[in-house]
């Protein structure tokens, strides 16, 4: 006889965003969210969902676009390897201004390690457990902003 399930994985991400992700301020300050935004507004327009990245930019400075893909089975038929993908695109004009002590240091890069120290820096999070997989640079066809992609891994039982 199966359990039903209270507390799904998606569930768990969820907290993670509101508890975790939202309420960091160096994260929301590196990413140039003006004061008083609530986390609706901040998942629909900065911090959103979606698998192909293609949400058109209008006035964001900075928007980071997650989703998630399969990585495979594991040794367990019950579980499985997924990956927790990020795509951060950062208008031009403010890529090199996060860190007036060094203007070499892209913001991308900042926001990267931020969401590195976030998602790994406990070993559970939230029922979630995350592993640092890669980042590097990816085209994009939004003129005007770069592309800088981070891929993180955990494991989900079915």
């Amino acid at each position: 006889m199966r359990v039903e399930k209270t507390k799904t994985w998606k569930d768990n991400w969820n907290d993670i965003l509101r508890y975790k992700i939202f309420q960091d301020e160096a994260l929301k300050q590196l990413m140039l969210i003006p004061d008083g935004t609530g986390i609706l507004h901040f998942v629909d327009k900065y911090f959103l969902e979606n698998v192909t990245g293609d949400e058109i930019l209008t006035d964001e400075k900075v928007r980071v676009v997650y989703y998630d893909s399969d990585g495979g089975d594991s040794d367990n038929k019950d579980v499985k390897l997924r990956y927790k993908e990020f795509d951060i695109f950062v208008r031009e004009d403010v890529l090199h201004n996060a860190d007036p002590k060094d203007m070499l240091r892209n913001r991308y890069d900042m926001i990267a390690e931020r969401l590195r120290y976030l998602l790994t820096g406990e070993t559970y999070l939230y029922g979630m457990r995350f592993s640092y997989k890669n980042a590097y640079n990816l085209w994009t066809k939004t003129i005007g902003y770069r592309r800088y992609h981070v891929v993180f891994t955990y494991y989900i039982t079915v």
